[in-house]
């Protein structure tokens, strides 16, 4: 291949590169312009408490078929509310399975705990349950709330209070939603 022609060719693959990439870039619309009014998102509060008292530092998941998952933690008093992402608060419409647990962690950082129950050296919180996960001994919550989740909930526009009062026992509990 005559000089010419070879950088022709280099400058003609240079120039598609470099089109591809800003192509790509234009289409990466994120940062604090994006706009997720169009999402019909729900905000959600609530209480979650394990045998009547109040279960701190669970993670709540919020999970849709096509298995996206909004996610909170519950605070000292059992309290949380739900998140889309790391931006915005809510949930979209539609029927959920709730997934509950004291050893998951939501991604975000700054949790005490990684998805294995463990945060280094300090042991496992003791359980409260009847039944053991021998999977999960850190685990407080049965895995008919978490794993095994039996929980489901239908978000519609006018809720905003989702409460759930688990037992032990992993026995059926209906969300009270308000």
């Amino acid at each position: 291949m005559n000089p010419p022609t070879q950088l022709f060719r280099s400058t003609i693959l240079v120039s598609s590169i470099i089109t591809i990439g800003l192509t790509g870039l234009a289409g990466c619309d994120v940062g604090p312009g994006v706009d997720y009014s169009s999402l019909g998102l729900v905000p959600i509060t609530g209480e979650v408490t394990l045998d009547g008292e109040p279960l701190s530092g669970a993670v709540v998941f919020f999970e849709s078929p096509d298995l996206t998952q909004a996610y909170a933690t519950t605070d000292e008093e059992g309290h949380y509310k739900i998140k889309f992402n790391s931006e915005v608060d809510g949930v979209k419409p539609g029927t959920k399975i709730v997934r509950i647990s004291t050893t998951a962690s939501t991604g975000e950082g700054g949790e005490e705990e990684d998805e294995d129950g463990d945060d280094d050296d300090t042991p496992a919180r003791p359980s409260k349950r009847s039944k053991k996960d021998t999977s999960n001994p850190g685990e407080r919550v049965p895995s008919e709330y978490n794993k095994k989740s039996e929980l489901t909930v239908e978000i519609t526009s006018g809720d905003s209070v989702v409460d759930f009062h688990l037992k032990s026992d992993g026995s059926t509990v209906t969300p009270l939603k308000s």
